[in-house]
């Protein structure tokens, strides 16, 4: 598979051509990245936390699935890669620079998702460290109060090295790595259930939520765009209204990334770091 552009969903793997060491190369780094906990935060939220996430940032993303959040009086983590505001997606137009203006001035989060949507271990240091630092740029140009705080993995793509530079320079980094983040958290691969009307229905949502409730973990939802007709990444605004109400109904507390992790750093604080709550 090819790369894609800066508004492409799908996970490439331009490393199929390779020689076979560099391919099983890339493939130990990705192995050590997701089972080698760098930069770890323990969980000692008084109640589960579930957090809803955006990728790439559709404008149906920023209107209909800002205003769900809204109505629930609950907002969200939005990772945005600046090279694809306002063109066309797999998922629908994806947002405009004013959009983006007024989703900050709502309140909720703006996260970092490259300017250029690469798969990050394809880039050395010094195109990894531009592409952040343009998107950034992009960014405080919208809004000057915009200053992304936590990272999501473009494609759910990374490698050992990428995952610890940017765990040093973003508080998180959100992967696709699916599950609930419980006891300790890898704050350089925070794992993630994606919310896709393809590929999970309300019975396994609720199976989610219990289970986070069950451990008082954190349950970070992602998706793309919002729409009746979602895209293969995308959710209902009917789906994402039920998992917005179920996680309030089950006694979750809905934060954004940032706010998550607010939450879980003042508990460790006030209860210690060995105490663990039930």
């Amino acid at each position: 598979m090819s790369h894609e552009t800066a508004t492409g969903f799908a996970l490439p793997r331009p490393e199929r051509g390779l020689p076979l060491s560099a391919r099983l190369a890339a493939k130990g780094s990705r192995f050590l990245a997701r089972h080698t906990r760098s930069k770890a935060l323990t969980l000692a939220n008084a109640v589960p936390m579930v957090t809803f996430t955006f990728d790439d940032v559709p404008a149906s993303a920023c209107g209909t699935g800002a205003a769900i959040l809204e109505h629930h009086d609950a907002r969200g983590t939005f990772y945005v890669a600046g090279a694809g505001c306002g063109a066309d997606s797999p998922g629908g137009r994806l947002a405009t620079p004013a959009q983006l203006r007024a989703l900050h001035a709502n309140g909720h989060e703006i996260g970092c998702h490259t300017y250029s949507h690469p798969p990050v271990s394809d880039l050395g240091p010094a195109e990894l460290l531009a592409d952040l630092d343009r998107n950034q740029r992009f960014l405080s140009g919208i809004e000057r109060g915009i200053a992304p705080r936590n990272f999501a993995y473009p494609y759910g793509d990374l490698s050992f090295r990428t995952k610890r530079y940017l765990e040093t320079r973003f508080d998180s980094c959100r992967s696709l790595l699916r599950g609930v983040n419980e006891e300790t958290a890898d704050l350089g691969a925070l794992k993630t259930c994606p919310l896709e009307d393809a590929t999970i229905d309300r019975a396994e949502i609720l199976a989610f939520l219990a289970r986070t409730v069950q451990t008082d973990g954190w349950l970070i939802f992602s998706s793309h765009d919002v729409e009746e007709r979602p895209s293969k990444f995308g959710v209902t605004p009917d789906l994402l209204d039920f998992a917005v109400r179920a996680s309030r109904d089950s006694g979750c507390r809905l934060a954004t990334v940032a706010d998550a992790i607010a939450l879980a750093r003042a508990a460790k604080t006030v209860r210690g770091p060995n105490r663990r709550v039930s």
